[in-house]
């Protein structure tokens, strides 16, 4: 595979459609030719900068109110609704409306986007193994590195806390790609989000999410949230080892 073959299939790497043996040598050809590698992580970032903007934009939802307040009243009128239950329609369509513009969640239970995504995936593809293109060969793996700006050795560092890598794969968290990792030790398994850190880390937070426990935190050159259904305790544990080989 040539530059112009990888210049004419990125689209479809980004979206995860190649098939299994063009994905290897368009894998393999990013992983040595430096120029591709670059254009490859400036696509993901010129895509993840615009997603963010886009996110970032104030939404005006005064008509969609209205609109959802409109119908309920003539719900009201046509059922009758006594107007307990009535209260109680409006006020559910009100925290919809403010969590769409983006405003702070009704309870602390509520995730934000990132961590929402996280949970979900490291459900899907982690506890309930729905198949997927994981990359479990170190050079495969260097090579995804490559293209989403983070070095192995971070990666690589994480396996001090007594857990190995298992496999990678990219994915998106919050429309954002991340490095999904997975790490294991004695049938327990970590999956680490990683990105490049930008120039506005998210906060440190620590959440749940059912049996999961979910950690984020920015350090050195990377970002990262992890995710697992251990005991409890022990993603707050992997999280701090983490955070101090990084």
């Amino acid at each position: 595979m040539n530059c112009g073959d990888v210049n004419e299939l990125a689209p479809l790497w980004h979206s995860g459609e190649l098939d299994a043996a063009r994905q290897r040598t368009f894998d393999a050809h990013i992983a040595e030719c430096p120029d591709c590698a670059a254009e490859i992580r400036e696509q993901w970032t010129g895509d993840a900068r615009l997603r963010e903007a886009i996110a970032a934009e104030p939404a005006d939802t005064r008509e969609l109110e209205h609109r959802v307040k409109r119908g309920i009243a003539r719900e009201r009128m046509r059922r009758w609704l006594v107007p307990g239950m009535a209260a109680a329609a409006v006020l559910a369509a009100v925290v919809l409306i403010s969590r769409g513009a983006g405003h702070a969640p009704a309870t602390p239970a509520v995730l934000s986007p990132v961590l929402a995504d996280a949970a979900r995936d490291h459900t899907v593809e982690v506890i309930n193994q729905s198949p997927r293109r994981w990359k479990t060969e170190p050079a495969d793996i260097a090579a995804l590195e490559t293209s989403q700006g983070i070095s192995d050795n971070d990666v690589r560092a994480l396996e001090s806390t007594g857990y190995r890598l298992q496999r990678a794969k990219v994915c998106r968290l919050g429309g954002t790609p991340y490095m999904h990792l997975v790490y294991a030790r004695a049938g327990r398994e970590f999956s680490v989000y990683m990105k490049a850190r930008g120039t506005s880390a998210a906060p440190e937070t620590a959440s749940t999410s059912g049996n999961l426990e979910l950690a984020s935190f920015a350090r050195g050159r990377v970002q990262a949230v992890i995710v697992t259904d251990a005991p409890h305790g022990e993603c707050a544990k992997f999280a701090q080892e983490a955070e101090a080989v990084l």
